[in-house]
């Protein structure tokens, strides 16, 4: 949390005159306050972490394709994109360490699978929130 007077950003917070000098304190209580209401601090790092698998189309498509079919594998992530397979490793480690997939053993295969946690849910609905807008 930014101390009241330090720099964040090279501002002083009380440089900032949207508080009476002497209420900086109280104004960055309230400023934390808030935003605690509206996401859980404990959980901003993973929001983080998935909001940037998210960002790239090939691993919006590869969730789109687990969402459909309840699992995807590396060889067919390959074959779907064109990609070699330390790409399609790539973002499927990517996409696992964000805990939008989860590996799942299968003999000698690994599926990726929808996570199941809070990182899933995240992609879920995003993808429910551009379903037939893009």
């Amino acid at each position: 949390m930014v101390e009241v007077g330090s720099r964040a950003g090279g501002t002083l917070f009380s440089d900032c005159k949207v508080v009476e000098k002497g209420k900086e304190e109280e104004h960055l209580r309230k400023m934390m306050e808030d935003m605690a209401s509206n996401v859980d601090p404990d959980i901003v790092e993973v929001i983080s972490d998935v909001m940037k698998a998210m960002m790239d189309p090939t691993r919006i498509r590869i969730v789109a394709m687990a969402k459909a079919r309840g699992k995807v594998y590396g060889c067919e992530v390959e074959a779907a994109f064109g990609l070699n397979e330390p790409m399609a490793s790539y973002h499927l480690r990517f996409l696992a360490k964000a805990k939008v997939l989860a590996r799942k053993r299968e003999r000698k295969m690994t599926a990726y699978v929808p996570g199941g946690g809070i990182g899933w849910a995240i992609a879920e609905k995003v993808l429910e929130t551009v379903k037939g807008k893009i």
